[in-house]
């Protein structure tokens, strides 16, 4: 049977795109079981899951919606029951069972055929004191605009802000995608964080973490911007960060960490900022701030559903602005 025959679906459900939103559409029912075997195999039985597995809750709720989809359906191929009798089993495992190791999942973001990012994520939206340890929209968004304009990283050294899991820095630094970018060095104000980007670095790169055809990472606190080691890195020319003004809180940390790093630049340098629209105002009120300091706020137009290299909810708001001063 054709490989790529369930390729979207494969493609969503690698990244543990939402799986009432899939493209169910996509099949051709009914389904022989030999295509039922292959979906399950394309999918729950893909190499990549069955290595670095998806979250388990994700895992079931998939196949359970595809057996309600094969409801009417005289025969289930033996795989579909295998998997699911596989999750409930691992559920009853991780009830009884509370470590590290189960607050954890992998998620694959596919970017060229039989090429994927692997991310360790945090299966909780907070953990650990942070937000930082998933991969939020604003990213997916930001990494699509970056890929339809190669040209503003000619050979510009990045440095982003609030990294979270990694996934913008790696993506950057992939061999496949051939990206005329300089150092990449990832940052975030979070040990926790760090270590996970250290982790993910490893998960997705051969050779040495030091290297330069890897990113580098570093835990940089905003509010401590004058302590970090800036003599051990390349100076930065473009900053990049995803979702980190959803809280007013951290305008004056991140405005002061902006500051400094522009004036280090004397000014020339510029930024690359992605914010998922949760609160107009929240929104707003930095982008006010920012003009106060002095910065030039410029829209960018974000990448089409069509031409998006990631599965994600494009009923999200998310605005990206470039920033120069």
């Amino acid at each position: 049977m054709d490989s790529n025959k369930f390729g979207k679906l494969q493609q969503q459900f690698l990244c543990c795109y939402p799986v009432n939103k899939m493209a169910w559409s996509t099949l051709e029912l009914p389904l022989e079981l030999e295509a039922q075997r292959a979906l399950i195999a394309a999918t729950c039985g893909h190499p990549l899951n069955q290595r670095y597995p998806v979250r388990r809750s994700y895992q079931e709720a998939f196949v359970k919606r595809l057996m309600h989809l094969l409801k009417d359906h005289e025969e289930l191929h033996d795989d579909i029951y295998d998997s699911l009798c596989g999750q409930l089993a691992k559920a009853t495992i991780d009830a009884s069972t509370t470590t590290a190791a189960s607050q954890y999942a992998y998620k694959h973001y596919m970017l060229l055929p039989d090429k994927y990012i692997t991310l360790r994520e945090s299966t909780s939206f907070v953990s650990e004191g942070t937000t930082g340890l998933c991969t939020w929209e604003a990213a997916l968004v930001l990494a699509d605009y970056l890929l339809a304009h190669p040209s503003l990283l000619q050979g510009k050294n990045v440095l982003e802000l609030g990294a979270g899991a990694g996934l913008l820095g790696i993506l950057l630094k992939q061999p496949a995608l051939q990206l005329p970018v300089g150092q990449v060095l990832i940052t975030d104000g979070s040990a926790a964080c760090v270590q996970l980007m250290r982790e993910n670095i490893a998960l997705n790169f051969d050779s040495d973490p030091s290297d330069a055809a890897t990113p580098q990472c570093a835990q940089l606190r905003w509010h401590e911007i004058s302590q970090f080691p800036w003599s051990q890195y390349a100076a930065p020319d473009l900053l990049l960060a995803a979702d980190v003004i959803y809280d007013d809180t951290q305008f004056s940390a991140l405005l002061e960490a902006l500051d400094a790093i522009y004036e280090l630049r004397g000014n020339r340098c510029e930024m690359l900022l992605a914010s998922t629209v949760r609160n107009v105002d929240t929104v707003h009120e930095f982008m006010q701030q920012l003009e106060q300091h002095r910065y030039q706020v410029t829209p960018c137009a974000n990448v089409s559903a069509c031409a998006s290299h990631f599965c994600r909810d494009h009923t999200a708001a998310v605005q990206i602005v470039c920033i120069k001063r």
